[in-house]
Formats: C-alpha cells, sequence, structure tokens
C-alpha cells in the first residue's frame, strides 16, 4: 500500500497528513513529524486489521480539512509543503 504523506510548517512545529487514511500527526522537525505519522499509520492498520475491518482502512481526508491544511490562514508559517510517498504491506 502506497499513501501520500503532507508535511507542512505550522508555527514551531511540522504538521503532517496522510491523505488517504486521515490519520495525522507533527514533530519538531520535518523528521519527527514523518516518523510520527509512519507510526500512526501503522498503528491504524495494525488497528483496523486487529478489529477485521481491513475494508475500511481507506478513509481520505474530507475535502475541506485537506484545504484547511494546504491553505492555513496563519500567514506566519512556510508558505510551501511537502508530498512524500509510504510504503506499507500488510495482509
Amino acid at each position: 500500500m502506497e499513501v501520500t504523506c503532507l508535511i507542512k510548517k505550522e508555527g514551531n512545529q511540522y504538521a503532517s497528513l496522510c491523505i488517504e487514511l486521515d490519520v495525522a500527526s507533527c514533530g519538531k522537525t520535518k523528521a519527527e513529524a514523518l516518523e510520527g505519522l509512519r507510526n500512526a499509520i501503522e498503528t491504524y492498520i495494525e488497528y483496523m486489521m486487529d478489529e477485521k475491518r481491513t475494508d475500511k482502512i481507506y478513509r481520505p481526508v474530507p475535502m475541506k480539512d485537506l484545504k484547511s491544511f494546504l491553505f492555513s490562514e496563519d500567514v506566519s508559517g512556510e508558505k510551501s509543503f511537502k508530498a512524500v510517498p509510504l510504503c506499507f504491506e500488510y495482509a
């Protein structure tokens, strides 16, 4: 499974968001935000598999929330963001 992860600066930290799974995290650096997101995604997928809900793993971020993440009204933040693909394998 490959998912798309967005990372952006928000104030003193970085926010990360997986757009296919509606899972988010944050960290003091881009690397921390991405690692936190990777852990959150793995936990989410494991939980959904344990609950036998694999058909419901995919749940994209609602458009209004995605727009809010991409086009924050916080003009003091970094103007760019980065999309990063992450790959996961599950049975």
